[in-house]
C-alpha cells in the first residue's frame, strides 16, 4: 500500500509546480514506474481521485508507463533485460554481474497543461 504514499508526493510536487511556475491547468501527469521498484501502477490510478478530490488537479488524468529493467553487462558491457529462464545472467557472456541502467524507481516523466 506505499502507492497511497507515492500519490500523495506526486501531487504534491505537482501542486508546488504550478504555484511556482504560475501553471493555470494541469490536463494530465505522466509518471514513470520502474519494473523493480515494487510500485503497483494499477493501485496509483486506483488511490489517484481520492488523492487530487480537493486539489486543483481534480480534474487531471494519471499517466503510467511502465518502464522495464536495463543491466548493463560489467562483463562485455551488453544492455539487457533479466530473464529467469536465463538466471538473470548476461545473454551475450553469461556474466552475472551487471549495473542497473533503468527500471528501478517512479518519478514524474511530465505533465501536460493547457495554457
Amino acid at each position: 500500500m506505499h502507492e497511497l504514499s507515492y500519490i500523495i508526493d506526486i501531487v504534491n510536487t505537482v501542486q508546488e509546480e504550478i504555484e511556482k511556475n504560475e501553471i493555470k491547468q494541469v490536463k494530465k501527469i505522466i509518471v514513470d514506474v520502474g519494473e523493480m521498484s515494487g510500485v503497483v501502477p494499477y493501485y496509483l490510478h486506483k488511490y489517484y481521485p481520492e488523492a487530487v478530490k480537493d486539489t486543483d488537479l481534480r480534474d487531471t488524468e494519471l499517466e503510467t508507463n511502465l518502464i522495464q529493467v536495463e543491466i548493463e553487462c560489467e562483463g562485455c558491457g551488453e544492455k539487457y533485460h533479466p530473464d529467469k529462464e536465463n538466471r538473470y545472467r548476461c545473454p551475450k557472456c553469461g556474466e552475472r554481474k551487471g549495473k542497473l541502467l533503468k527500471g528501478k524507481g517512479i518519478q514524474i516523466k511530465s505533465l501536460e497543461i493547457e495554457e
